[in-house]
């Protein structure tokens, strides 16, 4: 069985971060947008203002989720944690399709 060096493990780690940070917070942070902007849009406030103030949170919303993935002891902790962090949304974006 071959093993890799702790260099190459090192390497693997941050690719998987880097992923994370990049691919995965884009995917989280457009789930919540798109959830967010049809509550509001359900709950009675206008669509155009709706989703111009969701898209513009979702800028700070972006980089937390970015910085979480480093800040990460593992890339499969920032995976899961992102997982879950997308499982209320997506179950809210079901619910408020028509």
């Amino acid at each position: 069985m071959i093993g890799f060096s702790s260099v190459a493990r090192a390497r693997w780690a941050n690719a998987g971060r880097i992923t994370a940070c990049t691919l995965g917070a884009y995917g989280l942070t457009a789930l919540v947008i798109a959830a967010l902007s049809r509550l509001l849009v359900r709950l009675g406030t206008d669509a155009v203002e709706a989703v111009t103030g969701v898209t513009l949170a979702s800028f700070a919303l972006f980089a937390v989720i970015a910085m979480s993935a480093f800040h990460a002891r593992n890339p499969a902790r920032a995976w899961s944690v992102m997982i879950l962090l997308a499982l209320p949304p997506a179950m809210l974006l079901l619910m408020l399709s028509e």
